[in-house]
């Protein structure tokens, strides 16, 4: 590392005040061509690494012009670095240049045995090497051809299905179920098992069958606090014996809620707005909404996982026996 004092150079510049970046430059190309120990150790920091000093004293353009200059000089005297290609002259052709052949790699392991280092056990950084063929891939690449072209497939058993074989073996257990499907599972009374899941999912039509049921049951508003009947249903419609605008929302959300139930595909999150209206009077509708909800997200979990997987099985072409099994994916 060349240390190199900007006020020395600027000292040896004589220059009266620089005002600019190109005028302190100039004032270096002078002196560069005029002083030769000026020139020796420019060379030497270009070359090898320098480190400004005293530059306080020193005009910040004079000093970003010796660091301009010294990386401009870097820059060419790394173009003057001779080329390591060798040129074959032959009069009747062309001018080519050629790189030289590499020279056989060895690696000599900590015990002292001599190994042969092939091209492709380099790292990716050795890119001049890329362009050589590597005899293990074209073998793994014929390999899998031939695996592709005789491989069998079959049906093999879902992820459900080898969560539910290895349930109770603690060092197979798989985590399937999202942890805030858990939470609301768990409020249903639900033990944490995959058995006990499905059991709770197939009670899922008998509940959307009673919250219909219930809903339709609904022939009067009651609050809750006092006993009184704030509206209740007649052959010619609703009668409201004390209005209010929650009483009436509850009325017009209760129209809306049968009419959505009809449809065979109602989902919870379109019904939730008008059983929120609803949830003064109906205590527990809005706790079967949800239990409903929970449990179609749970059945469409485990419909996902109870997919059955193809299966590619690899046979020995001389017995017919399967020696190689993997998950078809895709």
């Amino acid at each position: 590392m060349v240390k190199v004092s900007a006020l020395a150079l600027r000292q040896a510049a004589q220059v009266q005040e620089v005002q600019s970046v190109e005028e302190a430059l100039e004032a270096l190309r002078k002196l560069w061509k005029e002083d030769e120990g000026v020139r020796k150790l420019l060379e030497e920091a270009a070359r090898h690494g320098y480190t400004l000093v005293q530059t306080k004293d020193v005009e910040p353009a004079f000093v970003a012009a010796v660091r301009t200059a010294l990386a401009k000089l870097r820059e060419r005297l790394g173009e003057e670095k001779p080329s390591t290609l060798r040129v074959k002259y032959d009069s009747k052709r062309k001018e080519e240049r050629s790189k030289p052949k590499p020279k056989p790699m060895t690696w000599e392991s900590p015990e002292g045995v001599r190994y042969t280092v092939e091209v492709y056990d380099l790292t990716p950084r050795e890119e001049k090497y890329w362009g050589f063929r590597d005899a293990r891939v074209e073998d793994a690449l014929r390999w899998v051809e031939s695996f592709i072209s005789m491989a069998e497939y079959e049906e093999g058993a879902s992820v459900l299905e080898e969560a539910l074989e290895y349930e109770d073996n603690p060092h197979f257990e798989r985590d399937l179920i999202p942890e805030d499907l858990k939470e609301d599972l768990r409020v249903m009374g639900w033990d944490g098992t995959l058995r006990s899941l499905r059991t709770l999912v197939e009670s899922l039509p008998a509940r959307e069958k009673e919250f219909k049921e219930r809903v339709r049951s609904i022939t009067a508003l009651v609050d809750r606090e006092e006993g009184k009947v704030l509206a209740v249903q007649t052959p010619n419609g609703w009668e409201i014996r004390e209005a209010s605008k929650d009483v009436v929302n509850a009325v017009l959300s209760l129209g809306l809620l049968m009419e959505a139930l009809e449809k065979e595909d109602w989902r919870a999150g379109e019904v939730r707005r008008y059983v929120e209206d609803l949830k003064p009077f109906t205590p527990g509708l809005m706790a079967s909404l949800n239990a409903i909800a929970t449990l179609r997200r749970a059945k469409y979990l485990l419909d996902e996982l109870g997919r059955g997987r193809r299966v590619a099985v690899y046979r020995d072409p001389s017995t017919g026996e399967p020696v190689y099994r993997t998950p078809v994916i895709g």
